[in-house]
Parts: C-alpha cells; structure tokens; sequence
C-alpha cells in the first residue's frame, strides 16, 4: 500500500510538472535583414490562472546602429493592466518609452513624458500576443510602443497584415497556429523575423 501511495505522489508531482511548463512558452525568432542575421526576438508568455505576462526582447545590430527593444505586457482575465515599452537606439532623440496602466474605464499612455487618454475599458489583443497566438476573429491590436491601434487584415493562407500609422504594413504568417515569420518594414530596411524555436 505504502508503496502505491508513492507511486500516487510521484505521478502527481510529474502531472504538476508538466501543467507549470505547459504554461510557460518562449518563441526565439533570428532577425534578418538583406537574408544577414542581424538580431534576435525572445517572446516569452507565462500564464499563472488569470493572469498573463507577456516579455519581448529584440536586439538589433545592423552596422554601427544597434537598437534595443523590451516589451513587459501584464494581463489579468485576458484584459492588458500594464504594458511597458522601451526602445533604445544610442541616438540621441530616438529612443521611445511608453507605458500604458489601465483605470476603471479608460487607459493612461505615458509616451516620452506626454500622458494622454484611450477611451478603451479593455484591451484584450496586443501586437505582443501576435507572436503566441493567430489573430483569427481580431480585427486589431494595440501598439505597445505606439500607445493605440492598428488594425490586421487577414490575407488567406495564415497570413495577417497590420497597419502602421506611416503606412507601412508588416505581415504576419502562421502555420498551424504558430507565428513562423513577420516581414517588417523598418528604419533601416526591410527586415524578417523567422522563428528557429
């Protein structure tokens, strides 16, 4: 008897195991640009009941330009709280910060000092969940480092286009359900994110 009970505890604390990896996920993409390897993309998510956190660290060196880029997102129910972004290039009068806090109806984007209002009680889909989840029935995400939205398009075939406010679109392409490749239109060029795990 003593013996099964062992046995008892031993597939518990395996299944419990199990269950906490389960909840934690980190995508790694290379950063590439004229098909150069020039930075990477970890996005992690952890999922602790209904909260969420959602962390993307994208470093870039392309030339003597190197452009550093955190994302911190924090969910409760699936609803964004707190979203920070940062973004620092090493020349001066470029680098962003923004940080978006939500209030009992509305949200508060802080953008380089300047604060303003989203008149938002919630904000379920952000550019951060692109990278773990296909935007099938989104019609739009929030900009973490913009501080407002941007609609998605879907193109067929897992492919999704987003829409930034200077008129470039990046695109998005899924396959099962899994990001595997944004094409990005950046400062320094167009650049693509593939995933290598």
């Amino acid at each position: 008897m003593n013996s099964y009970f062992r046995v008892f505890l031993t597939i518990v604390a395996i299944a419990v195991g199990s269950l906490q990896i389960a909840l934690a996920q980190t995508n790694t993409f290379e950063v590439r640009v004229a098909n150069r390897a020039v930075g990477t993309i970890e996005a992690n998510r952890k999922q602790n009941g209904p909260s969420k956190s959602i962390i993307i660290k994208t470093r870039i060196q392309v030339m003597l330009s190197k452009i550093y880029s955190d994302i911190i997102n924090e969910y409760s129910n699936n609803i964004l709280t707190v979203a920070k972004s940062s973004r620092i290039s090493g020349k001066s009068g470029e680098d962003k910060r923004t940080t978006t806090s939500r209030n009992t109806k509305d949200y508060t984007v802080v953008m380089n000092g300047e604060k303003s209002l989203l008149a938002e009680a919630e904000i379920v889909s952000c550019v951060a969940d692109l990278y773990f989840a296909e935007p099938k029935q989104v019609t739009r995400v929030f900009s973490e480092t913009l501080g407002r939205f941007l609609p998605v398009k879907p193109l067929g075939d897992g492919l999704y286009e987003l829409s930034l406010p200077e008129g470039k679109k990046n695109v998005y392409k899924y396959e099962n359900g899994v990001l595997v490749q944004v094409e990005v239109n950046h400062s320094f060029g167009k650049a693509v994110f593939v995933k290598t795990s």
